[in-house]
């Protein structure tokens, strides 16, 4: 049986500047003069007679992919320019409260060392290879969150970045002042730097529930972004190793109407509120998007969480490449998101313009 060629469409160059947007098959390494999650698209100079060819070897998605990124480079120095203009409209409100005599409130961070929380939390970043820049956008962004999470607690739990090398740490170097965060950065493995016997890793593809948060324990959170397309990945890790391995009890608590893998930062989320004090239920209530959640097992918990609002509440969402950028996202906006100008004014406090 002969394999049915893929469909092509006719594609039309650029006359003007005589380039066409071209494909590239393999990933290639990031760009230090770039942002990590700017991938932009190889532009190759063509010639009349190479324009036929062309356009029979470009299928109908290459072309729709060629197109997203070509709008989103022309959307780029947009996208700039609004957020300074955000940014400095945020330093005027600001210094008009100031001159108003309202005091900003200021969010107060401790640090791991001065915390009397002794959990280790380990994100294991050893998931290079299995993602592509796309998804190592996503990846860095969720981590980001999780960082400014544990800032934020009262007593922050000890946080590790195990196998931190390769992209991952490439492209989270571009954020300034990245090596100074208050994390413990190991480049070894999380198996050579904890006894087996202490750790346990947390999938949704274990059997294992579980129950409650052990100090003793290191709990290990897959930094892995993958769609569905590495099930199990961690649990064959897990297994690999010889070590323990669970999953957080959300069947004993909500129905989902979606499938139960949660994102890096509401792991992280979820385990943070165990650990000050909440319950389970609690903290799934108070971390999972409605989107994800069909019901809850209680009723009157179900209507409690209808009226409850999020206390992690990004200010935008990230965009890199296709709808995912890690450009906006900043330890500022996450650390210090409850201080803004909207927040004073909900407490009644009037600004003279």
């Amino acid at each position: 049986m002969m394999n049915e060629s893929p469909e092509t469409v006719e594609l039309k160059p650029n006359h003007e500047t005589n380039t066409i947007a071209v494909e590239e098959n393999g990933k290639r390494p990031l760009d230090q003069s770039e942002d990590a999650c700017e991938s932009q698209p190889k532009m190759c100079k063509l010639d009349n007679e190479s324009n036929a060819n062309q356009s029979n070897t470009l299928s109908k998605r290459q072309l729709k992919k060629i197109q997203k990124q070509q709008m989103w480079i022309e959307k780029k120095e947009k996208r700039r320019e609004t957020n300074k203009e955000r940014k400095v409209e945020m330093k005027k409100r600001k210094a008009q409260m100031r001159e108003s005599g309202v005091e900003i409130p200021i969010v107060k961070t401790k640090k791991m060392a001065e915390s009397t929380c002794k959990q280790r939390i380990v994100l294991d970043m050893s998931y290079n290879d299995l993602m592509s820049d796309k998804d190592l956008c996503k990846c860095s962004n969720q981590v980001l969150r999780c960082y400014g999470l544990n800032r934020r607690m009262d007593n922050p739990m000890q946080l590790y970045f195990c196998s931190y090398e390769g992209k991952t740490k490439e492209i989270m170097a571009k954020h300034n002042g990245s090596e100074s965060w208050d994390i413990k950065y190991l480049e070894n493995s999380f198996d050579k730097e904890f006894k087996k016997e202490e750790i346990v890793y947390l999938t949704s593809d274990s059997l294992n529930v579980l129950e409650s948060i052990d100090e003793n324990k290191v709990y290990i959170i897959g930094g892995l972004v993958d769609h569905n397309s590495c099930k199990g990945a961690s649990l064959r890790v897990a297994n690999d190793l010889g070590i323990a391995h669970a999953r957080l009890p959300i069947d004993e608590h909500i129905n989902m109407q979606t499938r139960k893998i949660l994102t890096i930062n509401h792991v992280f989320e979820i385990i943070s509120k165990v650990v000050s004090g909440m319950s389970w239920k609690e903290a799934l209530i108070g971390t999972l998007p409605k989107r994800k959640m069909f019901s809850v097992i209680d009723e009157e918990d179900l209507l409690e969480y209808e009226n409850c609002s999020l206390e992690y509440k990004p200010k935008e969402e990230i965009e890199c490449p296709e709808a995912e950028k890690i450009e906006n996202v900043s330890v500022e906006n996450v650390i210090e998101q409850n201080v803004s100008v909207e927040n004073v004014k909900e407490q009644n406090v009037s600004v003279e313009n």
